[in-house]
């Protein structure tokens, strides 16, 4: 056996500076070799490493192989072994949600749970088209300057209530991050942020053809900026970039068409915010006939019926055997990936943000809607601050209105991170302990938390069995405990 490690991700400073000190070729120095390489596994006998050796010695003909395999023979997946880390800084709030939808990639984001917000904004060029740039920034500071008071009022008062928690550092930061994460609530969407991206060459060039037709100006600058900054080093393996009929005409031709199709206008808009639209048909069985199936090899069928003869203390075992000896750091078995749920919820932007790291789910956004309402932090209500809140979201949502008239698809911006909007999320269950995992630790932010306790009240009155162990990682010692008894 051989074992190597062929290559890994270097910063760009030190890739220059090893190019300057040893007088490399720069045109030898691209990841499309490792794509090259590995596109040639399948059909030449020689060792992997060879094989590498020869895709950096000829680097043209290696792109030429890629456009062959990648484009010619349609094997896209070549691409994926093409690996980037882009630094991306001064991307508005709005626009990281459209770009940090794509699944295939790793983001790492500015908190603002951590760090104090300054009046860093930026103004999109549609608005200053649209001449609302006078306004816009009218808005915008008085909502940073809430911001900054609530920010100082809810610190005063949290400090008092944690007097234990703030004698330590590290105590002392947690505290100051729950009085930010709060106040953060009335800042808009035109906030600046910046955040690590490392993404693969098939998954960016299907982020830039998408960026290509965003109707934001922002995004598809961010478009040609990552383009330019790839297209000369991998030339063969990010090639086709512009959008086309199917990314414009079609999302367009599609919502006019199911605009005609809703002959009900909604007059209920927030009543609930989590509701369980569809889960797996009788889940408990489903997850249990497939445990049996895959640990007897019978057929799928004959383990159904063997599992709808079995009593509920018989199922609770099997169930309880699935998961027994996990920790709180095991994921669950692939067994539970037969069975989902399908929701719709009403989340705030800032409640999205942190959904939305959850990549493997599908989910699919509605637009922002101010008839869903707004999310107050509770602690804006406990320091006597509610009318000041909402004093923001009125001044908001007025221009916000003057902006859906003349240019809808960029009024989002003025909107504040407590605005709500509409998400379809539908998760497998192994997917499911997961998010339940993270999301319901005594650790995770209450927006959060709160939407996934809602999320598991409703899914146990349907799986009880298969959602016995959903909880927080902090409370999964007294859960197993309640689950398996004291062992």
């Amino acid at each position: 056996m051989k074992v190597l490690l062929s290559g890994y991700n270097l910063d760009s400073d030190t890739i220059e500076e090893m190019k300057q000190k040893s007088g490399w070729d720069k045109d030898n120095v691209s990841p499309e070799t490792l794509s090259a390489a590995y596109a040639r596994i399948s059909r030449d006998p020689r060792d992997i490493d060879v094989l590498r050796k020869a895709a950096r010695e000829e680097v043209e003909k290696s792109r030429k192989s890629n456009q062959a395999i990648i484009f010619g023979l349609g094997h896209s997946s070549v691409a994926e072994h093409a690996y980037f880390n882009f630094d991306i800084i001064g991307l508005s709030r709005l626009a990281v949600e459209y770009v940090q939808k794509f699944r295939f990639a790793s983001y790492t984001e500015k908190s603002q749970r951590y760090i104090t917000l300054d009046d860093d904004y930026i103004v999109p060029k549609e608005i200053v088209d649209a001449g609302f740039e006078s306004e816009f920034n009218e808005v915008v500071r008085y909502q940073n300057e809430v911001y900054q008071e609530l920010y100082l009022e809810l610190k005063d008062y949290l400090f008092k209530i944690f007097p234990e928690e703030i004698k330590t550092k590290n105590g002392k930061r947690t505290v100051d991050g729950w009085a930010k994460e709060d106040a953060r609530y009335v800042v808009s969407m035109a906030t600046e942020s910046q955040f690590g991206m490392s993404v693969n060459a098939r998954s960016l060039e299907n982020m830039l053809r998408e960026f290509g037709s965003s109707p934001l100006d922002e995004v598809r600058e961010l478009g040609k900026k990552l383009y330019a900054l790839v297209k000369d080093l991998s030339p063969s393996i990010i090639k086709y970039v512009e959008p086309t009929d199917y990314d414009i005409k079609n999302p367009k031709e599609l919502k006019e068409f199911a605009l005609t199709k809703c002959f009900t206008p909604e007059t209920n808009h927030g009543d609930r915010d989590v509701t369980l639209i569809n889960i797996s048909p009788d889940t408990d069985n489903l997850i249990l006939t497939v445990i049996l199936s895959s640990q007897t090899g019978m057929s799928f069928d004959n383990c159904k019926k063997s599992i709808q003869a079995m009593g509920y203390e018989e199922k609770d075992v099997l169930i309880k055997k699935a998961l027994n000896y996990r920790m709180s750091y095991d994921s669950v078995s692939r067994h539970f990936e037969f069975a989902d749920a399908l929701f719709e919820i009403n989340i705030s932007s800032t409640n999205y943000a942190q959904l939305k790291r959850h990549r493997i789910a599908s989910m699919i956004t509605h637009p922002y809607d101010i008839r869903l309402g707004v999310t107050i932090p509770p602690n804006i209500q406990k320091i006597d601050k509610t009318d000041v809140f909402n004093a923001v979201i009125s001044k908001t949502e007025k221009l916000y209105s003057k902006l859906e008239k003349v240019i809808p698809e960029h009024a989002p911006y003025i909107l504040n991170n407590a605005h709500k909007r509409k998400i379809l999320v539908k998760m497998n269950f192994r997917e499911l302990y997961h998010f339940m995992s993270l999301r319901l630790d005594q650790h995770a932010q209450w927006d959060i938390r709160k939407t996934a306790e809602d999320m598991k009240d409703e899914i146990l009155k349907h799986a009880p069995l298969t959602a016995m162990m959903f909880c927080g990682k902090s409370e999964f010692k007294e859960q197993k405990i309640i689950v398996f008894g004291d062992e």
